[in-house]
């Protein structure tokens, strides 16, 4: 794919990029959307790209691996494109946000616990309720 995944967003064919990056782990992406340069001549295709691939990412945790590997670029390689700080600065907040929310519910849910109820007991009641003061520690937390 070399930078087929660039040459699409060059086209401005944001649909095709997105069919293309699917899939692929957010460092991939960046790497095969920044091998070339056309990114210096339109970063605005770019920054649309970024946008919509970030927001059709379901995982609280590929949004936060996705936030880091592209919220630098709003300040970088597409600084130029209109409210790039506040965009980046944007997806790097939402998603640490999103992964306290969803490891505050995962701790509080039943995937701990069953660990704690199943007949090979893996983790210790002790352990548990250890987890179950995390996870109501992480739902207590004031999100700015």
């Amino acid at each position: 794919m070399s930078n087929e995944l660039g040459k699409l967003v060059d086209r401005g064919d944001i649909d095709g990029a997105l069919l293309a990056a699917r899939g692929l782990t957010p460092k991939r992406v960046r790497e095969l959307l920044f091998s070339g340069d056309g990114f210096m001549t339109n970063s605005a295709p770019y920054g649309e790209f970024i946008s919509r691939w970030y927001t059709s990412l379901t995982s609280a945790y590929l949004r936060a691996e996705a936030a880091d590997w592209f919220a630098q670029a709003y300040l970088t390689e597409i600084a130029d494109v209109p409210g790039a700080e506040q965009t980046g600065a944007a997806m790097s907040t939402e998603s640490k946000k999103g992964v306290i929310r969803y490891l505050a519910k995962s701790i509080g849910g039943r995937d701990v616990e069953d660990w704690a109820t199943s007949p090979e007991r893996p983790i210790t009641q002790q352990q548990l309720g250890g987890w179950k003061a995390v996870g109501q520690q992480l739902r207590e937390i004031t999100l700015p």
